[in-house]
């Protein structure tokens, strides 16, 4: 197991995080389920080598149709510009949006600063959802604002 891995792994358990620690031959993880008031997800702390260089992936975030396609990359645009530290990526061959975040290389203290990231992506996933889902759910948008220009029915 990667020494990142282990030193958030101590910082998890004492702040009573579940979690579990999967290992293969290319990396170590920390996996954490998470349930928020709207959905659940699954949020993963991965070490690929030695350096605490550690990536935060919380894939298949929001699972989507084809015909949600434009509305998901605005959105995910839009939280992007609101939340500039983690990227909503939109996945086109798994129809999903991924929330993605990476530590800075070497960072010290890379315990608590999992924990303090990982309470920042669960909210921040919190007040994304609803956003998705009105998309998924309601009335598809059909025109798109950039500064004073208006587009209408466009495709991305």
């Amino acid at each position: 197991m990667y020494p990142a891995i282990e030193e958030i792994a101590e910082v998890f358990k004492e702040k009573s995080v579940v979690f579990h620690i999967q290992e293969n031959d290319e990396n170590s993880r920390i996996v954490a389920s998470v349930i928020v008031d709207y959905t659940s997800f699954t949020v993963y702390f991965i070490a690929n080598d030695e350096n605490n260089d550690i990536a935060v992936r919380i894939p298949h975030f929001v699972r989507f149709k084809p015909q949600n396609h434009r509305d998901m990359i605005r959105i995910s645009n839009r939280m992007n510009d609101k939340y500039r530290f983690c990227k909503f990526s939109v996945n086109d061959e798994s129809e999903s949006v991924s929330i993605e975040y990476d530590f800075a290389g070497k960072t010290d203290n890379i315990g608590e600063a999992a924990e303090e990231i990982f309470r920042r992506v669960m909210q921040i996933a919190e007040e994304a959802y609803p956003e998705f889902m009105r998309a998924i759910w309601g009335k598809q948008e059909t025109q798109q604002t950039i500064g004073n220009v208006v587009f209408h029915d466009f495709e991305v």
